[in-house]
């Protein structure tokens, strides 16, 4: 059986202007996301800043980019105070933000696996005669036991839904 791991990804220029900006996309988020989760696992500050292609700034901060800049201007300039009071008071509400950030990026990474377990788990099953016939053809008969099936998936997804629900 093949691996179907993760393939290494050559570090060179892309050289599609929309991939690089697709790729910026998500690199840029899962950097945000790590950064994040660094800050939730080890009750640090970090700071970063990305410019695009474009010029456009993205940044991430915890608990802000500015709070952070300051505290590394003060410590690298001792005599520029700044009031470390404010930045110091919202640190636990940020803090709280940011675990619930991570928390909801995890509750959706588990949905969307599940997704896709159920998605293979469809197509993995075997279909009734009924499902690839065309609805006039079928009996009255083979038509309510079509009306059963899609209750039942209908009923499924219904309980998965608020299985989802409740766990988040």
């Amino acid at each position: 059986m093949p691996n179907m791991g993760r393939k290494k990804t050559q570090m060179e220029l892309i050289e599609t202007e929309s991939a690089r900006h697709a790729t910026f996309s998500k690199r840029r988020s899962g950097l945000f996301k790590k950064a994040s989760e660094v800050c939730t696992m080890c009750a640090v500050e970090v700071a970063i800043i990305i410019f695009s292609i474009g010029g456009k700034a993205f940044s991430f901060g915890h608990p802000n980019v500015h709070s952070v800049f300051n505290r590394l201007r003060c410590s690298q300039n001792p005599d520029a105070s700044t009031s470390s009071n404010e930045a110091a008071g919202q640190d636990p509400i940020l803090h709280d933000l940011n675990k619930t950030h991570s928390d909801l990026i995890e509750d959706v990474g588990l949905v969307k696996k599940l997704g896709k377990k159920m998605r293979r788990a469809i197509m993995e099953k075997p279909k009734p005669d009924w499902f690839y016939a065309p609805r006039e053809s079928l009996s009255m008969e083979v038509l309510y036991e079509m009306k059963e099936a899609l209750e039942d998936v209908q009923e499924n997804v219904r309980r998965d839904k608020e299985r989802l629900l409740a766990q988040a």
